[in-house]
């Protein structure tokens, strides 16, 4: 039987250590004072934000300074700073209004000091400079925009477009930090046609809707039936590990094993420069998008000899036997991106999301028609020349000038 003593005993400890459990969710120091306020204040209007320097109190137990400010949305902002700091910067300015920003010391009693108040008015946000750069033009399919976005800000591009009622409606949407951004919405009838664009910040800014009216240029997916496989001389063999040419057009995006025919295959032997492959269209086009799949599985994601550099190049009349360049046009430079950035044999779900979408890349539209196609591998996942793929596709205008 277990004695009223020991009960004492357990109970009063278990008072103890709540009673330290409740201490510790409490500051460490509780007193009622407020600290003092900044001093000297000063501020620097940059893109977006506001740079505030100051002189802070000498309160020995400031913890940090608050700024904070309410947005056009009435979203209240707030910003902190250690205290061994002497500024703070203030963001999410959506334009360049005048706001008023209060700026608070903090203690660690969590004790605010009364409001240092601080009317600013930022320089053009960088959501709005992006907005101002903004042009689009008509391409195969449907539109092109791009813009600058110099500060590589986190941004929301939204693209809306009639639907079959007339009622404008989203029709993508992209999310980009690049320098330079350009996108394409494609899938519509060359018949004329409006789009809308407007960007969001991270911060829940919004610009205005940039509406524009085009009609975007002809072009479908190019006729496989059509492509011949072709051997110039110096061209690699393609046919390793059961590759063929003919493989890679046969509409079967294939992973390794799989039967009637998985792609093509230069082999894993030495090379002394990158690896050749010829073929014809078996059509005179205008390209406009290319897209080539790796072999669908772990072994030859982002690995192997999968193709990491290499560029596609085009020609329109019967190519010279001996394989020499001249004349070919390069139409693109292709990098097979691994999303991760993790190491080979390490996949995310990113990573293996990508390789399923293959890599894809529009022709720019300055680019000469061409009948016969030359990819060249620069370097492949293994480091070396060699290529293997399972599928490749071309979409353009075949139409007759």
């Amino acid at each position: 039987m277990i004695s009223r003593k020991f009960i004492i005993w357990a109970c009063g400890l278990l008072f103890v250590f709540s009673s330290c459990a409740e201490d510790m969710v409490k500051p460490i120091e509780n007193d009622k004072d407020a600290p003092g306020t900044v001093q000297d204040v000063k501020t620097e209007s940059l893109p977006g934000a506001v740079k505030f320097t100051y002189t802070l109190p000498s309160d020995p137990d400031l913890l940090y300074v608050l700024a904070k400010y309410t947005n056009k949305t009435g979203k209240v902002m707030e910003f902190r700073s250690s205290f061994y700091t002497n500024s703070v910067t203030v963001e999410g300015f959506g334009d360049t209004d005048t706001y008023k920003v209060e700026l608070y010391t903090v203690d660690r009693s969590e004790n605010r000091s009364q409001p240092q108040i601080v009317e600013v008015a930022p320089l053009t946000p960088p959501i709005l400079s992006c907005y101002e750069s903004l042009s689009v033009v008509s391409d195969f399919g449907g539109m092109t925009f791009e813009m600058d976005n110099k500060f590589k800000s986190d941004l929301a591009i939204y693209v809306c477009t009639p639907d079959e009622l007339g009622d404008m409606v989203l029709a993508e949407t992209f999310y980009s930090a690049r320098e330079e951004i350009v996108y394409s919405v494609r899938g519509y009838d060359a018949v004329p046609r409006r789009f809308g664009i407007f960007l969001q910040d991270k911060y829940g800014n919004e610009t205005d809707t940039l509406f524009t009216e085009l009609t975007p240029i002809y072009e479908r997916e190019l006729d496989k039936t059509k492509f011949r496989e072709m051997y110039l001389q110096n061209d690699s063999r393609v046919e390793s590990y059961d590759g063929k040419m003919e493989y890679v057009w046969n509409g079967r995006i294939s992973k390794d094993g799989d039967s009637g025919g998985v792609g093509l295959h230069t082999g894993t032997g030495t090379k002394d420069g990158p690896a050749v492959f010829t073929f014809d269209l078996g059509v005179l086009a205008k390209l406009s998008r290319f897209a080539l799949w790796a072999i669908q599985d772990d072994k030859h994601f982002y690995n192997d000899m999968s193709p990491r550099r290499y560029e596609v190049w085009g020609y329109a009349t019967e190519p010279n036997p001996d394989g020499s360049w001249d004349q070919w046009v390069k139409l693109l430079d292709m990098e097979n991106v691994k999303p991760s950035g993790s190491p080979i044999g390490i996949l995310t779900e990113d990573d293996i999301e990508a390789a399923k979408i293959g890599d894809q890349a529009n022709v720019p539209l300055d680019m000469p028609r061409v009948r016969y196609i030359r990819i060249k591998c620069l370097k492949n996942w293994s480091n070396n020349y060699n290529i293997c793929f399972t599928e490749l596709t071309f979409w353009g205008n075949d139409n007759e000038e």
